[in-house]
């Protein structure tokens, strides 16, 4: 999970570096919102994320997937998958989210939870349901572990630990029972490697000129190709998505700098102010210069 004040905290694949809990208990929990950064980066990471939505709605893509998400609904993200979220503007998404390696939940070779479930989610052999609605048959179930996960890591009692790992066990019980978990299907690894690749090229240098031309030829695809599988996987056209970038680049120099909106509009790539507040207002509602004004005045 991107945090929003983060700047660079992904490397040169758009891993995530982040570090989420510690080595002897590799899980944390985060309360977060979509309200002024109405989007988390495109991102992956090793460990799984579920992510539940507290309020508010919005898009999830997963891989080459795009999932509508609203209050109540579990997003379910198993490790080293690309994901991002985005916010309705007018209806703003309040989530939390649970990151946890799942290599916490080995057991020895032969164990029939590590043979028929760990091994398999450890080495992307098996994929979920990503989604799970408050009509499904499972949800009770699995809000209240979702809930007593939370409530334990955040009070942490007396061996705490241990009850996490059974609550985790009893949450993949209750997915597995329900049929959120299903046998992968093959991907196409050369793709989603390539995407990650130019991902990361794009938000290193988003203050510079950058040509679909450029970007294909970097992981060797015809600009054709590229641009089909780019949006595959983010939702967006090339051009659409270096804007999106931009934009929401632009909104940590509006709060935490005194530069003017067109030295702003410079700094982020746009060379022209007319343009940038133009489709600052396109994707927020709402002016650059009124949204800094806002964020004085509260």
């Amino acid at each position: 999970m991107v945090k929003k004040t983060d700047v660079k905290h992904v490397d040169e694949t758009l891993k995530e570096l982040n570090t989420h809990g510690t080595f002897e208990l590799p899980l944390d929990i985060y309360d977060d919102n979509c309200e002024i950064f109405h989007s988390i980066y495109t991102h992956w990471h090793e460990e799984m994320e579920i992510i539940y939505i507290e309020k508010g709605s919005g898009i999830l893509r997963i891989n080459t997937q795009t999932f509508r998400i609203q209050e109540g609904d579990f997003a379910l993200i198993n490790k080293e998958m690309v994901h991002s979220l985005k916010s309705d503007l007018k209806n703003i998404l309040y989530f939390k989210s649970l990151v946890f390696d799942l290599n916490m939940l080995s057991g020895i070779a032969g164990d029939l939870c590590q043979e028929k479930l760990v091994h398999l989610l450890v080495n992307n052999q098996a994929d979920f349901v990503h989604i799970i609605k408050t009509n499904d048959t499972r949800y009770e179930s699995i809000h209240g572990i979702f809930l007593n996960i939370i409530e334990s890591y955040q009070s942490r009692e007396d061996f705490y630990y241990i009850k996490l790992k059974g609550l985790l066990f009893l949450l993949f019980y209750e997915l597995a029972i329900g049929s959120y978990i299903l046998p992968s299907s093959q991907n196409d690894s050369k793709k989603l490697s390539s995407i990650k690749t130019v991902l990361y090229y794009i938000d290193s240098h988003y203050q510079e000129e950058l040509s679909v031309t450029e970007l294909a030829s970097m992981v060797h695809y015809s600009e054709y190709y590229f641009m089909k599988v780019f949006k595959q996987y983010t939702g967006k056209t090339v051009i659409s998505y270096i804007n999106h970038l931009r934009l929401e680049k632009s909104k940590h120099l509006l709060f935490h700098s005194e530069l003017s909106i067109t030295e702003i509009a410079l700094e982020v790539g746009f060379h022209n102010t007319s343009y940038f507040i133009r489709k600052f207002q396109e994707e927020n509602g709402i002016t650059p210069q009124k949204l800094r004004k806002n964020c004085a005045i509260s």
